[in-house]
């Protein structure tokens, strides 16, 4: 993995599911873009490669996929994102703000039963290293809350209350390893509240960079 010498700026937003990361990250990329910002959204696992595609149908599948396939899958998809989107989208000096990315990977297949450290390790010899990591983090009884009652889909396999404890744990560990990179937030909020306080991280952040 490499530091990234792209004249954009490349954000991560993480969390356990039902923290608000897709909503806090859109909402993110729209006040942005309403103050002046070139910002964009992105999300893994991407929506047309094919890998990302195969774990996009499993999240609601009856069987989890193997731990090792899925890691696998989420690699080869994160090279595709980065090749496709990121990398031409920071050449262009944009703000990405992506919806996940290799974190959720060690978090998540962590939580499986593979290696966090390995799975890092195989993430930082192809992914670029954010400017700056963001966890959502939350309660696990309280993430579960949101989940039931906002989604009439229902709760998928990656939702489970003892599977998302063994995340947040992981995620903990990582701001632990990284605590330049990665920064904490406390989204056990109201929407607005919490999305204020990214914004006003944010352009600090930002202000600071350039």
């Amino acid at each position: 993995m490499s530091d990234s010498f792209y004249p954009g700026t490349f954000i991560c937003i993480e969390g356990i599911d039902g923290s608000g990361k897709t909503t806090h990250a859109r909402a993110l990329v729209k006040r942005l873009c309403s103050l002046g910002y070139d910002a964009v959204y992105t999300t893994e696992p991407t929506r047309y490669s094919i890998p990302g595609r195969k774990l996009r149908e499993s999240f609601f599948a009856p069987e989890r996929l193997p731990v090792e396939e899925e890691f696998r899958l989420f690699l080869e998809d994160r090279i595709i994102h980065l090749k496709d989107e990121v990398i031409p989208q920071l050449e262009d000096n944009k703000i990405i703000i992506t919806d996940r990315y290799y974190f959720s990977s060690v978090a998540y297949q962590g939580s499986r039963g593979l290696d966090w450290k390995y799975i890092l390790e195989e993430n930082l010899k192809v992914a670029l290293v954010p400017d700056l990591v963001i966890i959502l983090d939350i309660p696990v009884k309280v993430a579960i809350e949101r989940i039931a009652s906002d989604r009439t889909e229902g709760v998928n396999t990656f939702e489970k209350e003892e599977s998302l404890q063994k995340v947040r744990e992981i995620y903990m560990l990582l701001a632990d390893e990284y605590p330049n990179l990665i920064h904490l937030r406390n989204t056990n909020k109201t929407i607005e509240e919490v999305n204020d306080e990214l914004l006003e991280h944010l352009q600090n952040f930002l202000r600071q960079k350039s």
